[in-house]
């Protein structure tokens, strides 16, 4: 299967910037809207001590929603290892600039119903998702400090100690300017954890494992190794996207 690293993802998405400017205030593109009604509801995206609020940069596909996710998340446990399908369509790719991402608790396997706004400052959940973009509850999207890190590896099994170095979401610079993966989205710690098929526009995980130091979220300090084994899971409609599979285990 010929895949690129996105280049060609951007025609499936709303068209934006991979360099976008925080703070517009033209009532057009929802930087900054936290509820959801297109117009912006801070004036400046910078503060006076110079803090950036980094979802004052997100372009209107993943500007903040004020609501929570419809989707499900549907999680069994055996053997140590938690599978689950989670439900991440947003609406489809047309509706999925008015939809939340969906949060997950990843020690309990289950949804926390938070919406965007209020996920930025929640320690409830671990893992967020929406079409193909993934968010981890730290740094620029959260406050439960939640690292992650890749590792090549093509089951879980594989994978038995935690990497050196862990990140957490850095996606907003300094002067508040979106940082933006080539399909337009945030580039997260998790962001691109696909490759692009350019003739059949699919999705197809990276042949890698993600450690996630949970941080002080959702139940204390603790690590798990997760894999996306598919972006399309629904067995009822195989080529629906964003209808993630996904398995993880303590590490």
């Amino acid at each position: 299967m010929r895949t690129s690293s996105l280049t060609s993802l951007a025609l499936a998405l709303v068209a934006v910037p991979t360099l976008i400017a925080c703070g517009s205030v033209d009532g057009d593109d929802g930087a900054g809207d936290g509820d959801g009604d297109g117009t912006i509801d801070a004036a400046l995206p910078i503060d006076a001590a110079g803090t950036c609020d980094p979802a004052t940069a997100l372009p209107t596909q993943w500007r903040p929603i004020a609501m929570v996710s419809t989707g499900a998340v549907t999680a069994t446990a055996a053997g140590g290892v938690t599978t689950a399908t989670v439900d991440a369509t947003a609406g489809g790719t047309a509706g999925a600039a008015d939809n939340p991402y969906i949060y997950v608790d990843l020690i309990n396997g289950t949804r926390v119903d938070v919406t965007d706004v209020q996920a930025a400052s929640s320690a409830a959940w671990h893992l967020a998702l929406k079409r193909s973009s993934l968010k981890l509850n730290g740094g620029d999207s959260g406050p439960a400090n939640v690292q992650g890190a890749r590792v090549a590896a093509a089951t879980l099994a594989e994978v038995t100690t935690v990497p050196a170095t862990l990140a957490t979401d850095d996606w907003a610079t300094d002067d508040c300017m979106l940082n933006a993966l080539p399909g337009g989205e945030p580039a997260t710690v998790m962001g691109d954890w696909y490759d692009y098929d350019v003739d059949t526009h699919q999705l197809t995980p990276k042949a890698e494992v993600w450690v996630l130091k949970l941080g002080g979220g959702g139940g204390g300090a603790q690590t798990r190794k997760l894999r996306i084994l598919s972006y399309y899971g629904d067995a009822a409609n195989p080529m629906r996207g964003a209808y993630y599979r996904l398995e993880w285990a303590p590490l």
